[in-house]
């Protein structure tokens, strides 16, 4: 089991880095995709790091780097904004080829966040109850649409905490507006029905695994 994990790991790593030199080589438009992807490749690291680490003080760090960065993942959500930069028809010659890149980048570092999330989730609730669920995945939903907001509109980075954590209190005093509101609102709703369709349809599909082994004893 744990030498199936690390190979499913592996491959989680190699398919990003693929992705990744493959946008640095490619004629696209969209260069900052290999940063964003790498930026939501590290909560999935920093999950790992929980999982396995022993020392609490460690999970606690890892864990608050992972709360930290988590919104980088669902932040790509965003990303459909540069389709204004080419054009959002198929029809044209070559956007298909664009519009692919684009839209795979984008739902690699969303799968990235959800996997982290899972992750994290089967560490701290491993046994919770459905309102549980739905409460935490509610919850991070709201504050990862707060960081979105941030980044996307104030052009904060995560790390921004470390290296000017006075100028990101100012920007989060000063970003509650109606504006604001509206668009975490939003972006909460549509990060919530993602997650709870993602950790619903995990436990149907380890369910059918256990039932298709039991029909076969």
């Amino acid at each position: 089991m744990v030498k199936q994990n690390i190979k499913s790991m592996v491959m989680v790593h190699l398919v990003v880095l693929a992705f990744i030199l493959f946008v640095l080589v490619a004629p696209t438009h969209f260069d900052f995709l290999m940063w964003n992807v790498f930026l939501a490749l590290l909560p999935l690291d920093f999950a790992l790091l929980v999982l396995i680490s022993k020392p609490k003080i460690l999970q606690a760090v890892f864990s608050f780097l992972w709360f930290l960065f988590f919104p980088n993942t669902m932040y790509m959500i965003t990303d459909f904004i540069h389709l204004q930069y080419i054009s959002d028809s198929l029809d044209v010659r070559f956007q298909y080829f664009n519009y692919s890149i684009l839209a795979a980048g984008i739902f690699v570092g969303v799968f990235l966040g959800i996997l982290s999330l899972e992750i994290m989730m089967r560490k701290f609730l491993p046994k919770q109850g459905t309102l549980m669920v739905l409460f935490t995945l509610g919850v991070v939903s709201l504050i990862s649409s707060f960081g979105i907001y941030l980044g996307r509109f104030l052009r904060l980075n995560s790390w921004d905490v470390f290296t000017n954590f006075k100028l990101v209190l100012a920007y989060m005093e000063g970003a509650v507006s109606a504006h604001m509101v509206a668009f975490v609102l939003l972006f909460a709703a549509a990060q919530f029905a993602i997650l709870v369709v993602y950790h619903f349809g995990g436990r149907l599909l380890a369910n059918l695994a256990i039932q298709g082994q039991n029909f076969e004893k």
